[in-house]
Parts: structure tokens; sequence; C-alpha cells
């Protein structure tokens, strides 16, 4: 045994080892630019109009990545007014003034820098605020509202941009069906809105898809389906996918064929600048997931391991973001 002078000097010298080593630690290592640049998270800010599909695309996606590694922020949780208060009669919730876009941009900020924030819900059915409470920073953060890419300081936040860019005529359809059978609104007052909103979405919230690297649009085959849809007769939607980051097209069409059996149109720009993919047809989950293992393997070490897969236009829409995130963090490095 040790004597017991250099049994504590042993302890003492290793104590103040784990403590200098802690202290390189939190100055040397996780304040540097470069270790803190490896571990920020992945931002994805998702912007379209009220109904075009934003949370049903987030949640999508959630069901990839798993509730345990994403952090969502909503837009909507930022309206300054309950919906009781007269300041809605004069103005929309499509107009930024009647939303508080600088928290959300210093929240945005906040968790893309590992910090917690403190923030409410707000609830469609009762048109209240709930009471705040905590969303710690995650791997994925998804920031998604009508205004996710109005402020230059929301757009240099983000990791990936998507617009939703649905067909008007189908964004009212599934408008329409959302606030009166989800939300508990009439149909009158579903319908008032949209000639009400509609000087407000020109003006704040189109504009956004500028800026966009990524944009979605969704259309029914045929328009007449919109009013002839039923259980025997579905609605069918084809998906245009609009590049501005430039992607593996080939490879992805070849799948879409090959494993999808999905119609695909694609156009590349004369510079090569954006790509735009037309797609058609029905598919499963199953068939997008083994696509997805074709053209993007690497992403799948970050996918929950019950990871669920849609069927239809919104497993493509989950397999070309998945595309552009593994883009995205090959790239993040150069």
């Amino acid at each position: 045994m040790l004597p017991r002078g250099l049994s504590i000097l042993h302890t003492t010298l290793v104590a103040t080892g784990l403590v200098l080593a802690a202290r390189i630690w939190r100055e040397g290592v996780s304040r540097n630019d470069f270790f803190r640049l490896s571990r920020r998270p992945f931002v994805l800010g998702i912007a379209g109009d009220s109904g075009a599909g934003k949370d049903t695309y987030s949640d999508a996606l959630t069901d990839l990545f798993g509730t345990h590694s994403v952090a969502k922020l909503s837009g909507d949780d930022y309206h300054l007014w309950d919906r009781q208060k007269p300041m809605w009669q004069v103005m929309t919730h499509l107009n930024p003034r009647a939303n508080d876009l600088e928290a959300f941009a210093n929240d945005l900020v906040a968790l893309s820098d590992g910090k917690p924030i403190q923030s409410r819900h707000y609830d469609h059915q009762t048109g209240r605020m709930s009471k705040p409470f905590k969303i710690k920073s995650n791997d994925f953060i998804f920031a998604s509202g009508l205004h996710a890419l109005y402020l230059p300081i929301l757009r240099n936040c983000y990791s990936l941009s998507v617009y939703l860019d649905i067909d008007e005529d189908l964004r009212r359809y599934l408008k329409l069906k959302r606030d009166v059978e989800v939300r508990g609104h009439t149909r009158e007052r579903v319908l008032g809105s949209f000639e009400r909103r509609e000087p407000d979405s020109a003006k704040f919230i189109r504009p956004q898809a500028a800026h966009a690297d990524l944009l979605f649009s969704l259309k029914p085959i045929h328009p007449r389906m919109l009013t002839e849809t039923s259980d025997r007769h579905p609605l069918r939607l084809k998906l245009v996918a609009r590049s501005r980051l430039g992607l593996s097209e080939t490879s992805l069409a070849r799948a879409l064929i090959g494993v999808c059996g999905l119609h695909v149109d694609m156009v590349t720009s004369a510079d090569g600048a954006e790509i735009v993919l037309t797609i058609e047809g029905e598919t499963t989950g199953k068939d997008i997931e083994l696509a997805a293992q074709i053209i993007c393997p690497e992403i799948f070490e970050f996918l929950d391991t019950s990871a669920k897969w849609a069927n239809g236009v919104g497993g493509l829409m989950q397999l070309i973001t998945l595309a552009h995130i593994q883009q995205a963090l090959t790239t993040r490095f150069i």
C-alpha cells in the first residue's frame, strides 16, 4: 500500500487533472467555433400559405427522425393576440405585424445555438395561447410558419429552406376540409376568410417562395377531381419538386421509375442551377424506403429505428427532402 502522504498526493493530482480537463473542454473545445459548427443542429425552415400542409409535412419528417431527435417551432405560436381580440377585425394572421417575428427569430437563433427557450402554443380551436413551456434544442429543428422565410435573419438560420406552393384550388379544398372538420369553424367563416386574406397572401406569403432552396407543389391530376372526390374515387395528386441546390437527379429519377414505378419528367435549367421534377403515379411507403436506401444511404444513420414512411406524395416529399438534407450535411464543411 502507498503511504498515507503519497495516497493523498495521488488523489490530489488526479482531482486536479480532472478539473483541468474539464476546463480545457469547456474553454478550448466546447466553446471553439469549429467544434460548435460540427455540433450545431440541422435547421429546416418550412414556409407556405395557410392550409398548404406545413404541419403535415413537418410531422411526416418527424416520423422519420423520431420525436426524440426533433424540436419544433411554429409560427402560429407567435400571433400577437388571441382570436377574440378586436385587432383581428382589421388585420389577418398573414400580416407580419400581427406576429412577433422578432421573438420567433430570437428563439430560433437560441435553439440553433443549442439553448432551450420558453414558448407558448396557439390553440386553433379556442383561439387562445397556452401557458409558457420549455422547448429544448435538438439534433434537428423544424421551424414552420406563414413567415418562416420572411426575414433575412430567419433565412440565414436554415440549413435547408422549403416552400410549399400548393395549387390554389387544392389549397382551398384542403383548408376548408381541415378548418371545418378538424378545427370546428363554420363553412361560411372559412369561405369568407379566403377573400379577406388574399391581398396579404399575395403581398407577404407567396413572395417567400423566391428564397426557398426547395419548392414542393401539389396539384390534382385533373381539376374536376376536387368536385368528384369520394371513397370510390379518392383524390389523386401529382408532385412538382423544384430544387435550387442541385441533387443527384438522374439517380433519383431512375429510382422513382425503377423502384417505385412512377412517371417522372425532369427539366434542368441551362446553367444547371435549377432542377424541376414532375412526378405522377401511386406508390407505397415501402417502395419509397427502398428508393431512399439507393439514393441517400448515409442519411439512414440519423433516422429513427422505427421510421414511418408515408405512401404517395407524402412519402415522395420525405424522400426528396432527405436527399437534400444528406447533401447539406455532406457539404457543411466545404
